[in-house]
This record gives C-alpha cells, structure tokens and sequence, in this order.
C-alpha cells in the first residue's frame, strides 16, 4: 500500500525526492516482501533516474533500496520477478561502471555490488601480475582485454 503511493507519487510528479527515495529505502529494509512486487519493480526508473540526476544524498537512497532489491534477484521463488527487476535494471549498467571509477568511495562498493547482480555484465578482476618483463624500455605492466568486436580494454598502469 505505501509502495504503491510512493509508486505513484514518483510518476504523477515526475520528480525525484530525496526524501520519497530515503522512504522506499527504508520500507525495503523494513518489509523484505515489498521488495518481490510489481510496484517494487516499477519503482526500478525512479531509482536509476535518481543515480542520474539527484542530490549525493538522493543517490546514496537510490543505491541502498536498489541493494536491498538486488537481494532477492538471485531467490529462487521469485524467479520471474527478480529477472524483470534486473533487466529493469540494465539501463544503469554504464551509470553504474561510471560510479565505480569516479564516484565517492562509499558509492563505488555499491555500485560494484550492484553490478555483479545484473545479467549481461561481465566483471574481470585483475588480481596480480607474476614474471612481468619490460619491453620496448617501459617498466610499466598493465592488462589488456577484447572481448568479440568490442574495443580493447586496459587497467592502469
């Protein structure tokens, strides 16, 4: 009933209120069952356009319901639901890449736990890097990757 008022009050305003977002936050937190429904799920836009455009603080909101709803994408008895909340949720991937390399540190966690929930991504770490030989001169050492008919990536050095 409150995530449905809510729900509703993000598309009739078209607004994004910081303190709608701290609401939501806090009913996910709150009442785990509200985080499997339909208006849990129409609520996904709201949230990813408050990552977009909203306060640090209206942000911050945003990434902390969109982790509590995350939770229940893996669960096996709300399969379905959980699919449709994260491809919901795709639009955000390069939202999210963007806060995980210049975002606040406390965001970058988030964003990168959010990121490994969601299909179609794909998460290399570099660990380290064992009998590395200079070449050309340059004591630098860093990874390169291509993945299909994308462009190559590479760490910093």
């Amino acid at each position: 009933m409150w995530l449905a008022s809510l729900e509703r009050e993000f598309w009739a305003t078209g607004t994004v209120n910081e303190d709608m977002l701290k609401a939501i936050d806090i009913l996910f937190y709150n009442f785990p069952r509200l985080r499997i429904t339909e208006a849990a799920t129409l609520c996904i836009p709201q949230l990813v356009g408050a990552l977009k455009t909203g306060t640090e603080a209206a942000q911050e909101a945003a990434l902390d319901a969109l982790l509590l709803l995350s939770q229940g994408w893996a669960a096996e008895s709300v399969n379905e639901i959980g699919k449709t909340q994260s491809v919901a949720m795709v639009e955000a991937i390069p939202l999210l890449q963007l806060i995980m390399r210049s975002g606040p540190e406390h965001f970058q966690e988030k964003a990168a736990e959010l990121l490994h929930c969601l299909p179609g991504n794909l998460i290399v770490t570099i660990k380290q890097g064992m009998n590395l030989k200079q070449s050309m001169g340059s004591p630098s050492a860093f990874c390169k990757i291509t993945l299909g008919n994308s462009p190559p990536r590479q760490t910093k050095v």
